[in-house]
């Protein structure tokens, strides 16, 4: 019998049969009913439905999107089935991750001595250094919108606290209360991918919800499987919707600063892409400033 059974678990799989398997695989030794598992297909090309029925037939849910409108689009496909279906809780999962196989058993203890927290996320770990920290999630630097804290690239330990309230969750995994969908929504299916899941994470925060991370519940992620990482389409959407999301969000002072602060941000980041040789990813660079803050969303690259 699952540990946890009012969770719902969404997955969200685009031309990546093998990583959505061997995930899918993995939460059900950490305990996940097969029923409990919603796999959203954002109209892959590459078999992944067939080679998803074929290894589980009816055991778990598929939907079947016949069009790729994002990531955010494809969560919000998933979300109203999981409520539908019941759900107290709803765990959304990049589908390039392995949990640990005492993943969902944490994240029950997590919601159960702490009824405070409305949003629930894992640590998460390099797939391919599994000792290294990712994202650990962000604090929001008071007066801006600038985030810290997220303990990228330190070792684990279990010296870490075992919850840490964060205000920024990381769409990669992030486990949500239904209350938080009841009162703020689903997430903006605007930006086809990134920056959603900050934009999530404020609205809720303004909502009054609270959330952390629980450290004890661990997750490896596949870093990038899906857009590539020095990629022109993902640097700009990157650059895009983090300034999109500081247009929308700051005012005053506040917004001046994150004008500042994402000019000299875009400075480092091109000298560092300089150095390296990676002259493909300047221009879309500054197309990604540029069009963030005129409020331009384009389909670039």
């Amino acid at each position: 019998m699952t540990p946890f059974p009012e969770l719902s678990i969404i997955i969200v799989n685009y031309n990546q049969k093998k990583d959505t398997i061997e995930c899918i695989q993995s939460l059900i030794n950490a305990g996940a009913g097969y029923n409990q598992i919603i796999v959203v297909d954002n109209a892959s090309t590459d078999g992944s439905i067939e080679a998803i029925y074929e290894r589980y037939r009816d055991n778990i849910q598929i939907i079947h999107s016949n069009i790729n409108k994002g990531y955010p689009y494809a969560l919000n496909l998933g979300i109203p089935k999981a409520l539908e279906n019941g759900a107290e809780w709803v765990l959304m999962i990049n589908n390039d991750t392995i949990v640990d196989k005492d993943l969902i058993n944490q994240l029950n203890i997590a919601r159960q001595t702490h009824p405070e927290f409305s949003i629930i996320s894992p640590i998460i770990l390099y797939y391919n250094n599994p000792d290294l920290i990712w994202y650990l999630g962000y604090r929001i630097l008071p007066g801006t919108l600038i985030g810290y804290g997220s303990y990228r690239g330190r070792k684990f330990t279990y010296n870490l606290p075992e919850y840490k309230s964060v205000d920024l969750f990381h769409g990669c995994a992030m486990m949500v209360n239904r209350d938080v969908f009841n009162k703020i929504g689903l997430f903006d299916e605007s930006q086809l991918i990134y920056g959603d899941d900050a934009d999530f994470s404020i609205r809720a925060k303004q909502a009054g919800f609270k959330g952390a991370v629980a450290t004890r519940a661990k997750l490896w992620h596949k870093v990038s499987a899906t857009m590539g990482q020095q990629n022109p389409k993902t640097r700009y959407l990157k650059i895009r919707n983090t300034v999109l999301f500081y247009r929308k969000y700051a005012h005053g002072l506040t917004k001046i600063i994150m004008q500042i602060f994402t000019l000299f941000r875009c400075l480092i980041i091109m000298l560092r892409d300089i150095s390296m040789g990676n002259f493909k990813l300047i221009k879309p660079l500054w197309n990604g400033l540029l069009d963030g803050w005129r409020g331009q969303v384009l389909n670039r690259y």
